[in-house]
C-alpha cells in the first residue's frame, strides 16, 4: 500500500488537528504517510489526480462530503480504478460517513466495494458517491454553502427555511428510468418540488433514503411532487426520523440504475452537496467574470437534461474515524 493524505482545512471546525493526524493513523498505515493540504476549490481533485500519476494507490480524504467528492472525481478523471479511497470525516454533515458506519467495520481494510454515480449534462459530467439532489435540494445546498460555521442540521434547516419564502417553487420535469419509454402519456412533464437520487442514506443531514445500500447496484430515488408549504411543515418531524410519508401520492420512492431528467428550463442541482459548476465559478473569477454557480446553467442553456447512471462496486473504500481520537 502506498497511501497519501489529502486534507481540507476549511472543512468543519477541527482543521487545527491536522498537525496530529500522522500520530493518530491506524497501525496498518505508515506514520510517514505524506500529507497534502488543500488551498482552494478544486485543489483536492487536482492533488488526487497528481497522486494517481505518482502511483499512490490509497488516497485518504480528510474533510467533509465535498472533499470526498473532489478526491473521487480526481481518481475517476485518471481512470485509476485500482486506487482505494479512505475517508476521514471532519466536515459538518459527514453524510456519506454516516452510511459507512451503518455498514459496520470490515475485518480487512478496503474490503468494501461501493457503488458510485455518474451525472452527465449539456456542459459536462461529474461523479458522485452519496447523492444527487435536483430542484429544492439544489437550491437549499446553494444557500447552505454560505452557512459553514453552523452545525449541519441547523445549517440545512435554516437554508430550507430561506428557500420556503418568496422563491419557493416547483419545476416541470419529465423523469424516466432507463427501461421506460419517455413518450408514454403517464410520463409527461409534471411539477416536482424535488428529486433525490441516492446511494447513501442521508442528504444534507436528513435521512431521505433510510433503506439505501452503498453496494447493491441501485439508486434509491425519492420523487416529491408539488407539495404546499404547510405539507412540508407537517411532514418535517417524520422526515427527521427517516419516516418518508409515501402514503401521500405526491411522494414516490423507487429504485433504478439509471434516471433521465428533462425540462424546458434550467433546474438547480447538487452532487454530494457540491455545486457542479463550482470549479467553473472559481476559474472564471480569476479573470474577472461573475458567475452564480448553478445559475450558470440558466445563463448558458435554455433546456435542461440530466442523465444519472450508477456504476456498481466501482471503488474500494474504508472509513477512518481519526476525528474521534485527535
Amino acid at each position: 500500500m502506498k497511501p497519501i493524505l489529502i486534507a481540507n482545512p476549511a472543512a468543519g471546525k477541527r482543521w487545527q488537528s491536522f498537525s496530529k493526524i500522522q500520530d493518530a493513523l491506524p497501525a496498518w498505515l505508515p506514520k510517514s504517510t505524506p500529507l497534502r493540504i488543500t488551498q482552494c476549490v478544486g485543489d483536492a481533485k487536482r492533488i488526487a489526480m497528481e497522486a494517481c500519476d505518482q502511483h499512490f494507490d490509497t488516497l485518504i480524504a480528510i474533510g467533509g462530503d465535498g472533499t470526498i467528492h473532489e478526491v473521487l472525481n480526481g481518481i475517476m478523471a485518471q481512470r485509476a480504478s485500482h486506487v482505494q479511497l479512505g475517508i476521514c470525516p471532519m466536515g459538518t454533515a459527514n453524510d456519506y460517513a454516516f452510511s459507512l458506519r451503518r455498514k459496520g467495520k470490515m475485518a480487512v481494510p478496503f474490503s468494501l466495494q461501493v457503488d458510485i454515480g455518474k451525472a452527465t449534462w449539456q456542459q459536462g459530467e461529474q461523479y458522485f458517491i452519496n447523492v444527487a439532489g435536483i430542484g429544492l435540494p439544489g437550491r437549499v445546498a446553494q444557500v447552505a454553502r454560505n452557512m459553514k460555521r453552523l452545525p449541519a442540521r441547523i445549517r440545512y434547516t435554516c437554508a430550507l427555511a430561506c428557500c420556503m419564502g418568496g422563491k419557493y417553487r416547483t419545476d416541470p420535469i419529465l423523469s424516466y428510468a432507463s427501461d421506460e419509454v419517455p413518450n408514454d402519456v403517464s410520463k409527461l412533464p409534471r411539477e416536482y418540488l424535488m428529486i433525490s437520487v441516492a446511494i447513501g442514506q442521508r442528504e444534507g443531514s436528513y435521512p431521505l433514503s433510510p433503506e439505501a445500500q452503498l453496494d447493491d447496484g441501485l439508486f434509491d430515488v425519492l420523487e416529491v411532487g408539488a407539495l404546499r408549504r404547510r405539507d412540508i411543515i407537517r411532514y418535517f418531524p417524520r422526515i427527521l426520523r427517516g419516516d418518508i410519508p409515501t402514503s401521500d401520492p405526491r411522494i414516490i420512492t423507487s429504485r433504478t440504475s439509471k434516471l433521465v431528467l428533462q425540462s424546458t428550463r434550467p433546474i438547480p442541482f447538487h452532487l454530494d452537496g457540491e455545486d457542479p459548476f463550482r470549479e467553473t465559478l472559481h476559474a472564471e473569477s480569476s479573470v474577472g467574470k461573475q458567475w452564480l454557480g448553478n445559475q450558470w446553467l440558466g445563463n448558458q442553456q435554455q433546456n435542461f437534461e440530466l442523465c444519472i447512471e450508477l456504476i456498481p462496486q466501482a471503488i474500494r473504500v474504508e472509513l477512518l474515524d481519526l476525528a474521534l481520537s485527535i
